[in-house]
């Protein structure tokens, strides 16, 4: 990928009353989105970010993370979603600057 890309990660779950999903960033940043749209990274709200990185929530359980415009320091590495700590899907973003 190339810095000013759009990237959407795909996740689907099944959804059920208890689908809980979230995704983790770089072994650490944990992303969710909540019922406003808001994101949170490590349980902060970042208004700024949510610009860039939302969730996709759909009827038919399509969880994937959208990131607008990546930035090679900012959003290259591993990204994984969970559905209630079980591991969905992984990925690792490359970004040529």
């Amino acid at each position: 990928m190339t810095k000013g890309d759009d990237v959407k990660l795909p996740c689907h779950v099944t959804p059920t009353s208890a689908t809980n999903v979230t995704w983790l960033q770089k072994e650490e940043d944990t992303i969710v989105q909540d019922s406003y749209y808001k994101i949170y990274i490590n349980g902060q709200i970042h208004r700024n970010l949510r610009r860039r990185f939302s969730i996709y929530n759909a009827a038919d359980g399509d969880y994937s993370l959208i990131i607008l415009k990546i930035h090679p320091k900012a959003d290259a590495g591993n990204y994984r979603c969970f559905d209630q700590q079980q591991l969905i899907e992984n990925y690792v973003i490359y970004v040529r600057g």
